[in-house]
Protein backbone atom coordinates (compact mmCIF):
# COMPACT_ATOMS: atom_id res chain seq x y z
CA UNK A 1 0.00 0.00 0.00
CA UNK A 2 2.99 2.46 0.81
CA UNK A 3 4.34 1.40 -2.63
CA UNK A 4 1.30 2.16 -4.21
CA UNK A 5 0.53 5.56 -2.40
CA UNK A 6 4.21 6.64 -3.44
CA UNK A 7 4.08 5.68 -7.44
CA UNK A 8 0.99 8.06 -6.74
CA UNK A 9 2.30 10.97 -5.47
CA UNK A 10 5.45 10.96 -8.51
CA UNK A 11 2.60 10.57 -10.88
CA UNK A 12 1.34 14.25 -9.62
CA UNK A 13 4.49 15.76 -9.28
CA UNK A 14 5.44 14.59 -13.07
CA UNK A 15 2.06 16.12 -13.69
CA UNK A 16 2.69 19.12 -12.70
CA UNK A 17 6.07 19.52 -13.72
CA UNK A 18 4.47 18.70 -17.22
CA UNK A 19 1.81 20.97 -17.31
CA UNK A 20 4.48 23.87 -16.08
CA UNK A 21 6.59 22.75 -19.33
CA UNK A 22 3.56 22.51 -21.64
CA UNK A 23 0.58 24.79 -19.87
CA UNK A 24 -1.32 25.08 -23.37
CA UNK A 25 -1.64 20.73 -23.72
CA UNK A 26 -5.72 19.59 -23.39
CA UNK A 27 -5.47 17.68 -20.68
CA UNK A 28 -1.58 18.43 -19.40
CA UNK A 29 0.67 16.19 -20.22
CA UNK A 30 0.72 12.64 -21.83
CA UNK A 31 -0.15 10.17 -19.24
CA UNK A 32 1.05 6.45 -19.10
CA UNK A 33 -1.90 4.22 -18.94
CA UNK A 34 -1.85 2.58 -15.67
CA UNK A 35 -1.13 -1.05 -16.43
CA UNK A 36 -2.56 -2.54 -13.19
CA UNK A 37 -5.59 -1.90 -13.26
CA UNK A 38 -6.88 -5.01 -15.30
CA UNK A 39 -4.95 -7.12 -13.17
CA UNK A 40 -6.70 -5.29 -9.93
CA UNK A 41 -9.84 -5.92 -11.55
CA UNK A 42 -9.36 -9.23 -12.53
CA UNK A 43 -8.21 -10.41 -8.62
CA UNK A 44 -11.12 -8.58 -7.47
CA UNK A 45 -13.14 -10.94 -9.45
CA UNK A 46 -11.75 -14.03 -8.83
CA UNK A 47 -12.09 -12.94 -4.61
CA UNK A 48 -15.64 -12.38 -5.08
CA UNK A 49 -15.85 -15.92 -7.31
CA UNK A 50 -14.48 -17.20 -4.32
CA UNK A 51 -16.55 -16.08 -1.35
CA UNK A 52 -19.62 -16.99 -3.70
CA UNK A 53 -18.53 -20.35 -3.72
CA UNK A 54 -17.38 -20.94 -0.59
CA UNK A 55 -20.79 -19.71 0.45
CA UNK A 56 -22.86 -21.55 -1.39
CA UNK A 57 -24.29 -24.98 -0.94
CA UNK A 58 -24.51 -28.35 -3.21
CA UNK A 59 -28.11 -28.98 -2.35
CA UNK A 60 -27.76 -32.72 -2.98
CA UNK A 61 -24.90 -33.17 -0.76
CA UNK A 62 -25.35 -30.67 1.66
CA UNK A 63 -22.19 -29.46 1.53
CA UNK A 64 -20.38 -25.95 0.98
CA UNK A 65 -18.44 -26.19 -2.94
CA UNK A 66 -14.79 -25.82 -0.99
CA UNK A 67 -15.95 -28.54 1.17
CA UNK A 68 -14.94 -30.59 -2.03
CA UNK A 69 -11.25 -29.41 -1.98
CA UNK A 70 -8.47 -31.77 -1.10
CA UNK A 71 -8.31 -31.47 2.97
CA UNK A 72 -11.86 -30.25 3.73
CA UNK A 73 -13.91 -32.12 5.75
CA UNK A 74 -17.06 -33.91 4.07
CA UNK A 75 -20.78 -33.71 5.67
CA UNK A 76 -22.55 -35.46 3.96
CA UNK A 77 -26.53 -34.67 4.56
CA UNK A 78 -28.18 -35.89 1.43
CA UNK A 79 -28.32 -39.47 0.15
CA UNK A 80 -24.81 -40.80 -1.79
CA UNK A 81 -23.48 -43.99 -2.41
CA UNK A 82 -21.07 -44.15 0.28
CA UNK A 83 -21.39 -40.53 0.94
CA UNK A 84 -19.44 -40.51 4.31
CA UNK A 85 -19.76 -39.99 6.58
CA UNK A 86 -23.24 -40.46 7.53
CA UNK A 87 -24.09 -37.84 9.77
CA UNK A 88 -27.55 -39.14 12.17
CA UNK A 89 -29.55 -37.75 15.20
CA UNK A 90 -31.31 -39.40 17.14
CA UNK A 91 -35.04 -38.32 16.83
CA UNK A 92 -38.35 -39.42 18.30
CA UNK A 93 -38.80 -42.13 20.29
CA UNK A 94 -42.05 -43.54 21.05
CA UNK A 95 -41.98 -45.09 25.10
CA UNK A 96 -44.48 -47.46 23.84
CA UNK A 97 -41.58 -49.56 22.55
CA UNK A 98 -40.41 -49.94 25.96
CA UNK A 99 -37.05 -48.68 25.39
CA UNK A 100 -35.49 -45.39 27.05
CA UNK A 101 -33.01 -42.88 24.68
CA UNK A 102 -29.77 -44.38 26.46
CA UNK A 103 -31.13 -48.24 25.26
CA UNK A 104 -31.99 -46.56 21.43
CA UNK A 105 -28.71 -45.16 20.97
CA UNK A 106 -26.49 -47.93 22.31
CA UNK A 107 -28.43 -50.29 20.20
CA UNK A 108 -27.55 -47.68 17.09
CA UNK A 109 -24.17 -47.36 18.27
CA UNK A 110 -23.15 -51.50 17.94
CA UNK A 111 -25.38 -51.42 14.60
CA UNK A 112 -22.86 -48.37 13.26
CA UNK A 113 -19.70 -50.47 14.56
CA UNK A 114 -20.97 -53.57 12.72
CA UNK A 115 -20.41 -51.84 9.81
CA UNK A 116 -17.15 -49.21 11.24
CA UNK A 117 -15.42 -52.54 12.13
CA UNK A 118 -14.97 -53.47 8.53
CA UNK A 119 -13.82 -50.19 7.38
CA UNK A 120 -10.99 -47.80 7.87
CA UNK A 121 -13.15 -44.85 7.36
CA UNK A 122 -15.16 -42.95 9.31
CA UNK A 123 -18.87 -44.14 8.31
CA UNK A 124 -21.17 -42.55 10.90
CA UNK A 125 -20.87 -39.21 13.00
CA UNK A 126 -23.80 -38.60 15.61
CA UNK A 127 -24.27 -35.09 14.59
CA UNK A 128 -26.89 -32.23 15.77
CA UNK A 129 -26.33 -30.74 12.49
CA UNK A 130 -30.06 -29.79 11.72
CA UNK A 131 -30.01 -31.49 8.24
CA UNK A 132 -28.54 -34.83 9.75
CA UNK A 133 -30.27 -37.99 9.36
CA UNK A 134 -32.64 -38.26 11.99
CA UNK A 135 -33.20 -41.77 13.49
CA UNK A 136 -37.14 -42.50 15.38
CA UNK A 137 -38.98 -45.46 16.47
CA UNK A 138 -42.66 -44.58 15.54
CA UNK A 139 -45.13 -46.42 17.18
CA UNK A 140 -48.58 -48.20 15.22
CA UNK A 141 -50.02 -51.37 15.02
CA UNK A 142 -46.86 -53.14 13.93
CA UNK A 143 -45.33 -52.69 17.73
CA UNK A 144 -48.75 -52.65 19.01
CA UNK A 145 -48.69 -56.63 17.81
CA UNK A 146 -45.05 -56.68 18.90
CA UNK A 147 -45.55 -55.93 22.21
CA UNK A 148 -48.91 -58.61 22.34
CA UNK A 149 -46.88 -61.27 21.08
CA UNK A 150 -43.82 -60.08 23.44
CA UNK A 151 -46.37 -59.97 26.37
CA UNK A 152 -47.57 -63.89 25.38
CA UNK A 153 -43.91 -64.75 25.23
CA UNK A 154 -43.88 -63.33 28.74
CA UNK A 155 -46.29 -65.48 29.58
CA UNK A 156 -45.23 -68.69 27.68
CA UNK A 157 -42.11 -68.37 29.15
CA UNK A 158 -43.15 -67.63 33.03
CA UNK A 159 -45.91 -70.99 32.51
CA UNK A 160 -42.12 -73.31 30.73
CA UNK A 161 -40.71 -72.06 33.85
CA UNK A 162 -43.58 -73.23 36.29
CA UNK A 163 -43.88 -76.30 34.20
CA UNK A 164 -40.55 -77.44 34.27
CA UNK A 165 -39.95 -76.79 37.96
CA UNK A 166 -43.30 -79.08 38.24
CA UNK A 167 -41.66 -81.67 36.09
CA UNK A 168 -38.87 -81.64 38.25
CA UNK A 169 -40.49 -81.91 41.65
CA UNK A 170 -42.80 -84.55 39.88
CA UNK A 171 -40.17 -86.62 38.98
CA UNK A 172 -38.27 -86.16 42.62
CA UNK A 173 -41.89 -87.47 43.62
CA UNK A 174 -41.58 -90.77 41.30
CA UNK A 175 -38.30 -91.70 42.80
CA UNK A 176 -39.75 -91.44 45.82
CA UNK A 177 -42.48 -93.56 45.10
CA UNK A 178 -39.83 -96.19 43.82
CA UNK A 179 -37.33 -96.42 47.05
CA UNK A 180 -40.85 -96.44 48.67
CA UNK A 181 -42.17 -99.21 46.87
CA UNK A 182 -39.19 -101.33 46.92
CA UNK A 183 -38.81 -101.15 50.71
CA UNK A 184 -42.38 -101.97 50.97
CA UNK A 185 -41.92 -105.07 49.07
CA UNK A 186 -38.62 -106.55 50.91
CA UNK A 187 -40.10 -105.80 54.00
CA UNK A 188 -43.27 -107.83 52.91
CA UNK A 189 -41.12 -110.57 52.01
CA UNK A 190 -38.97 -110.61 54.94
CA UNK A 191 -42.39 -110.36 56.94
CA UNK A 192 -43.90 -113.23 55.08
CA UNK A 193 -40.90 -115.12 55.61
CA UNK A 194 -40.95 -114.61 59.24
CA UNK A 195 -44.51 -115.78 59.11
CA UNK A 196 -44.25 -118.92 57.54
CA UNK A 197 -41.29 -119.76 60.08
CA UNK A 198 -43.72 -118.98 63.02
CA UNK A 199 -46.02 -121.18 61.15
CA UNK A 200 -43.72 -123.95 61.20
CA UNK A 201 -42.95 -123.87 64.96
CA UNK A 202 -46.66 -123.81 65.75
CA UNK A 203 -47.04 -126.80 63.94
CA UNK A 204 -44.98 -128.72 65.48
CA UNK A 205 -45.74 -127.85 68.92
CA UNK A 206 -49.41 -128.97 68.18
CA UNK A 207 -47.70 -132.34 66.66
CA UNK A 208 -46.42 -132.70 70.36
CA UNK A 209 -42.64 -132.99 68.35
CA UNK A 210 -39.88 -131.83 70.48
CA UNK A 211 -39.79 -130.32 74.17
CA UNK A 212 -43.25 -128.28 75.03
CA UNK A 213 -42.67 -126.35 77.75
CA UNK A 214 -44.84 -123.75 78.98
CA UNK A 215 -41.73 -121.30 78.08
CA UNK A 216 -41.98 -122.53 74.73
CA UNK A 217 -45.50 -121.52 74.41
CA UNK A 218 -45.42 -118.47 75.84
CA UNK A 219 -42.42 -117.26 73.46
CA UNK A 220 -44.87 -118.81 70.31
CA UNK A 221 -47.57 -117.05 71.37
CA UNK A 222 -45.43 -113.78 71.82
CA UNK A 223 -43.92 -113.93 68.36
CA UNK A 224 -47.09 -114.38 66.52
CA UNK A 225 -49.02 -111.70 68.41
CA UNK A 226 -45.62 -109.41 66.96
CA UNK A 227 -46.00 -110.69 63.47
CA UNK A 228 -49.64 -109.46 63.80
CA UNK A 229 -48.92 -105.97 64.61
CA UNK A 230 -45.68 -105.90 62.33
CA UNK A 231 -48.49 -107.26 59.52
CA UNK A 232 -51.04 -104.83 60.63
CA UNK A 233 -48.18 -101.76 60.22
CA UNK A 234 -47.02 -103.10 56.60
CA UNK A 235 -50.45 -102.65 55.36
CA UNK A 236 -50.84 -99.50 56.72
CA UNK A 237 -47.48 -98.38 55.16
CA UNK A 238 -49.06 -100.49 51.98
CA UNK A 239 -52.10 -97.72 52.21
CA UNK A 240 -49.93 -94.79 52.37
CA UNK A 241 -48.22 -95.85 49.41
CA UNK A 242 -51.26 -96.60 47.46
CA UNK A 243 -52.42 -92.94 48.20
CA UNK A 244 -49.56 -91.42 47.72
CA UNK A 245 -49.01 -93.11 44.49
CA UNK A 246 -53.02 -92.32 43.34
CA UNK A 247 -51.88 -88.54 44.22
CA UNK A 248 -48.89 -88.80 42.33
CA UNK A 249 -50.97 -90.43 39.02
CA UNK A 250 -53.58 -87.49 39.74
CA UNK A 251 -50.56 -84.71 39.28
CA UNK A 252 -48.84 -86.77 36.54
CA UNK A 253 -52.29 -86.78 34.79
CA UNK A 254 -52.74 -82.93 35.25
CA UNK A 255 -49.04 -82.44 34.00
CA UNK A 256 -49.83 -84.06 30.93
CA UNK A 257 -52.76 -81.97 30.91
CA UNK A 258 -50.98 -78.68 31.23
CA UNK A 259 -47.95 -79.33 28.95
CA UNK A 260 -50.05 -80.24 26.16
CA UNK A 261 -51.95 -77.40 26.70
CA UNK A 262 -48.76 -75.08 26.75
CA UNK A 263 -47.72 -76.96 23.32
CA UNK A 264 -50.91 -75.86 21.69
CA UNK A 265 -50.37 -71.94 22.95
CA UNK A 266 -46.94 -72.56 21.87
CA UNK A 267 -47.74 -73.49 18.49
CA UNK A 268 -50.48 -70.88 18.24
CA UNK A 269 -47.55 -68.19 19.63
CA UNK A 270 -45.45 -69.21 16.52
CA UNK A 271 -48.29 -69.61 13.62
CA UNK A 272 -49.03 -65.83 15.06
CA UNK A 273 -45.73 -64.71 15.01
CA UNK A 274 -44.96 -66.17 11.46
CA UNK A 275 -48.09 -65.60 10.07
CA UNK A 276 -46.99 -62.34 8.13
CA UNK A 277 -43.88 -60.45 7.46
CA UNK A 278 -44.08 -57.26 8.61
CA UNK A 279 -41.83 -54.26 7.73
CA UNK A 280 -39.72 -53.29 10.62
CA UNK A 281 -37.80 -50.53 9.99
CA UNK A 282 -37.13 -48.22 6.76
CA UNK A 283 -34.78 -45.90 5.25
CA UNK A 284 -35.66 -43.05 3.22
CA UNK A 285 -34.88 -39.63 1.51
CA UNK A 286 -36.14 -36.50 0.05
CA UNK A 287 -35.37 -32.92 -0.95
CA UNK A 288 -37.13 -31.36 1.84
CA UNK A 289 -37.52 -34.01 4.73
CA UNK A 290 -34.05 -35.12 3.80
CA UNK A 291 -32.63 -38.19 5.17
CA UNK A 292 -34.30 -40.72 8.10
CA UNK A 293 -34.84 -44.11 9.72
CA UNK A 294 -37.41 -45.11 10.87
CA UNK A 295 -37.92 -48.40 12.98
CA UNK A 296 -42.31 -49.59 13.10
CA UNK A 297 -41.09 -53.06 15.56
CA UNK A 298 -38.81 -53.95 17.31
CA UNK A 299 -39.77 -57.07 20.16
CA UNK A 300 -36.68 -56.90 21.72
CA UNK A 301 -33.07 -54.99 21.79
CA UNK A 302 -31.57 -57.93 19.52
CA UNK A 303 -34.10 -57.07 16.98
CA UNK A 304 -33.67 -52.74 18.00
CA UNK A 305 -30.08 -53.95 16.62
CA UNK A 306 -30.71 -55.52 13.64
CA UNK A 307 -33.08 -53.60 12.30
CA UNK A 308 -30.36 -50.25 12.72
CA UNK A 309 -27.79 -52.32 11.04
CA UNK A 310 -30.20 -53.16 7.74
CA UNK A 311 -31.51 -49.39 7.68
CA UNK A 312 -27.89 -47.99 8.28
CA UNK A 313 -26.64 -50.00 5.42
CA UNK A 314 -29.08 -48.77 2.80
CA UNK A 315 -27.93 -45.50 4.00
CA UNK A 316 -24.58 -46.01 2.98
CA UNK A 317 -26.07 -47.27 -0.05
CA UNK A 318 -26.79 -50.83 -0.14
CA UNK A 319 -29.34 -53.02 -1.01
CA UNK A 320 -30.48 -56.61 -0.26
CA UNK A 321 -28.31 -59.61 -0.56
CA UNK A 322 -29.42 -63.12 -1.09
CA UNK A 323 -27.42 -64.92 1.75
CA UNK A 324 -29.59 -65.93 4.41
CA UNK A 325 -29.02 -64.46 7.66
CA UNK A 326 -26.85 -61.86 6.28
CA UNK A 327 -27.75 -57.92 7.92
CA UNK A 328 -28.45 -57.00 4.62
CA UNK A 329 -31.23 -59.88 3.74
CA UNK A 330 -34.73 -58.53 2.43
CA UNK A 331 -36.68 -61.22 4.88
CA UNK A 332 -34.50 -60.59 8.03
CA UNK A 333 -35.52 -56.84 7.88
CA UNK A 334 -39.11 -57.21 6.75
CA UNK A 335 -39.47 -59.46 9.79
CA UNK A 336 -39.96 -62.84 8.26
CA UNK A 337 -36.33 -63.97 10.04
CA UNK A 338 -35.99 -65.75 13.24
CA UNK A 339 -35.71 -62.39 15.15
CA UNK A 340 -36.74 -64.49 19.10
CA UNK A 341 -33.67 -66.28 20.15
CA UNK A 342 -30.94 -65.74 17.95
CA UNK A 343 -29.36 -62.92 19.79
CA UNK A 344 -27.98 -59.25 17.98
CA UNK A 345 -25.90 -59.30 14.68
CA UNK A 346 -22.09 -59.86 15.90
CA UNK A 347 -20.32 -59.85 12.40
CA UNK A 348 -20.90 -58.72 8.36
CA UNK A 349 -21.65 -61.75 6.25
CA UNK A 350 -19.58 -62.33 3.53
CA UNK A 351 -22.34 -60.71 1.47
CA UNK A 352 -22.55 -57.78 3.69
CA UNK A 353 -18.98 -57.24 3.10
CA UNK A 354 -19.11 -57.65 -0.88
CA UNK A 355 -22.04 -55.28 -0.35
CA UNK A 356 -20.28 -52.72 1.32
CA UNK A 357 -17.17 -52.91 -0.77
CA UNK A 358 -19.24 -52.66 -4.12
CA UNK A 359 -20.55 -49.30 -2.62
CA UNK A 360 -17.28 -47.73 -1.26
CA UNK A 361 -14.55 -49.67 -3.05
CA UNK A 362 -11.95 -51.62 -1.20
CA UNK A 363 -9.92 -48.18 -0.39
CA UNK A 364 -12.85 -48.38 2.27
CA UNK A 365 -11.49 -51.01 3.63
Amino acid sequence: MVAYVGATLNFINGHQACRAIYPAAPDGCYKQPMRRRPFLIAACGLLVIVVTLSLSRDEEYGRTWLSWLPGQARHSFAHAPCGIPVHFALSEVDPRFGFDRLTVMTALVEAANLWQGFSEAVLFLESDHPRAMAVSLLFDQRQASANTRRSLRGGLERDQRQLESDQEMLRQWGERIASARGAHERAGEELARRVRAQERDVASWNAGAGSRTEALRRALEAEGAALRLELDELERRGRELNADIAAYNRRAEDMRERSEEFGTRIAQYNQASSAAAVETGRYSYGGAEGRRIEVFRAESFDELVWVFAHELGHALGMGHVEEAGAVMHALRHEGAGPHAGTGKPTELSAADRAALIEVCGPSRR
